[in-house]
């Protein structure tokens, strides 16, 4: 059995529970309650680290890590902190009773043939965190691409470049467009424009031409001087209507605001040419598949990168996209990436220019801010920082907060690429009350930023004395199902239920003490804890 937060054996740093001392608090149920307050939950997993192995991008593997609750009062899950979108948390029933254990389901679904290694942050509702490991590897099922198992960036252009150029076979212009017209654009002997959407019942170069159509470079042939193999890779050759392909020219694709020819959808203005919806995403995965195989003749696709990407995500490949692909493979023997998986582009900046490595430095926490509820000057909580960025991060050592009321014990001060950096907090020894803080995590020479995390805890250390004339009681009327205080002190500013099991039930104050709404709750005994700046009052009530 794992420790899920760490290598710190937080059962020997257990705070002694803080006992509030009237007669009526000596029934052992109570101070039941008073340990949930002010003690850390302590919970302990199956495992410590979740290792996927391999797993296809078309699959995806489910792994169950039991969650064990070593106390003797309830403790519920409030969230399960995940920092890649490839993983998946979930957990059956979030509160977990005491000695009892519960699932969490962790499923990893990979979209890139990627190394994974990620975080899985639990955070019980105290606002103490647990960690989990997540490894995996994604895979691609089919082998044409395993060279680009994980390659990003200028890496991964280069060695698509190498795969597309591997075993090309270069028809000629003339064998291309026969292949073109009569089979890979040929359905049922018609072919269509993919501009304007006319339509022609031909299957032969000839028929083309009696038809007014012609082949569409979609990298224009003036810009690498017709020269093969480009000007015969089919795919980025299209049929065309022959005027329409005269006004497409050589302009570069855009979004055309104020056409001077419009033509089945497609525009053209200011010198730039904007495709119908249908072939935007074909068109736009043609041109980043040209300046893959070949290169960015004329920084040509420099000017449009942005907006070829937005319709490549925009217009994913259709069913007619990837029957046209691989019947090209069948010709070519080569295919496009972008069709194949599109999810390529999410690990490339920059298709036409140089595409070096980004030194990513990112660090994320599980909770945006912490409330730790109630605590002892003896307490110790740990708070984990994630290395989200590609890059080893170091020297994490400027962490301190900003009233000093939360007291930073000790920083691991380095966090791997996909691991964490423990950050162990105490609190200041304080008199009874509410306190608010700041973590401040000062990145700036590591990530160019600061992490700034609210931090809220209720200190609870001191036993407090109540005289019994002035002790708070709770009536509940069984007829309207409601709760009178009476003795209420002055000036309250925290109110409470709880249930003999140690579960919150009510946490916000009433507009009147005097009827308060508590219907439909089951036989038991109940607890009222009433707040003010100095004291605390408890009282008990049975429901019949």
């Amino acid at each position: 059995m794992y420790s899920i937060d760490g290598s710190i054996n937080h059962s020997v740093l257990r705070p002694k529970p803080f006992l509030i001392t009237f007669a009526t608090m000596r029934k052992y149920s109570l101070l039941c309650v008073l340990w949930v307050l002010f003690a850390q939950a302590q919970l302990t997993l199956s495992t410590s680290t979740l290792d996927f192995g391999d797993v296809l991008t078309t699959n995806q593997k489910e792994i169950t890590v039991d969650i064990y609750n070593t106390n003797t009062y309830p403790v519920t899950v409030s969230q399960l902190a995940l920092f890649a979108e490839d993983f998946t948390g979930t957990i059956n029933n979030g509160t977990i009773q005491p000695g009892e254990s519960e699932k969490i389901s962790v499923i990893f679904k990979p979209k890139h043939n990627l190394a994974y290694n990620s975080e899985l942050i639990i955070v019980a509702n105290d606002g103490s965190e647990y960690r989990i490991d997540l490894q995996g590897d994604g895979k691609y099922s089919d082998t044409y691409y395993a060279s680009t198992f994980n390659k990003s960036y200028q890496d991964l252009k280069d060695e698509l470049k190498s795969i597309l150029a591997n075993n090309y076979k270069n028809l000629g212009y003339t064998t291309a467009r026969d292949n073109m017209y009569g089979d890979i654009d040929n359905v049922n002997g018609k072919v269509t424009c993919v501009y304007t959407g006319r339509e022609v019942t031909m299957s032969t170069r000839a028929e083309a031409n009696a038809n007014s159509i012609n082949c569409e470079h979609t990298w224009p042939q003036s810009l690498f001087n017709s020269n093969d193999p480009e000007r015969s890779d089919i795919h980025h050759l299209y049929p065309t209507d022959a005027s329409t392909n005269s006004r497409r020219s050589n302009n570069p694709f855009g979004v055309v605001t104020n056409p001077s020819w419009t033509g089945g959808g497609s525009k053209l203005g200011s010198g730039v040419f904007e495709p119908r919806n249908e072939h935007k995403g074909t068109a736009a995965r043609a041109m980043l598949y040209f300046a893959i195989r070949y290169t960015d003749y004329g920084n040509f696709i420099d000017g449009q990168e942005t907006i070829l990407k937005q319709w490549h995500k925009q217009f994913q490949p259709s069913d007619w996209d990837r029957q046209r692909n691989e019947k090209i493979f069948g010709y070519q023997k080569n295919r496009n990436p972008f069709i194949d998986h599109p999810e390529f582009l999410d690990r490339i900046n920059n298709i036409g220019s140089d595409d070096p490595t980004p030194i990513i430095k990112d660090i994320q926490v599980a909770q945006d801010q912490i409330d730790y509820s109630y605590v002892s000057p003896t307490s110790e909580r740990i708070i984990y920082l994630i290395n989200t960025g590609n890059t080893d991060i170091s020297n994490i050592t400027q962490v301190s907060s900003t009233t000093g009321n939360v007291v930073i014990k000790s920083v691991d001060d380095m966090a791997k690429v996909g691991d964490v950096s423990p950050v162990l907090i105490s609190f200041k020894s304080l008199p009874e009350g509410t306190y608010q803080d700041n973590l401040i995590i000062n990145l700036t020479s590591q990530t160019g930023s600061t992490i700034e995390l609210p931090i809220r805890f209720t200190m609870g250390q001191a036993s407090t004395s109540f005289v019994e004339s002035k002790l708070m009681s709770a009536v509940y009327n069984e007829k309207n199902q409601h709760i009178q205080l009476k003795n209420i002190p002055l000036n309250p500013i925290e109110f409470e239920i709880w249930n003999s099991n140690g579960q919150l039930l009510l946490n916000e104050s009433p507009k009147r003490f005097n009827e308060i709404s508590f219907k439909n709750q089951p036989t038991g005994i109940y607890f009222v804890l009433l707040k003010t700046h100095k004291e605390t009052y408890v009282s008990k009530f049975m429901v019949y």
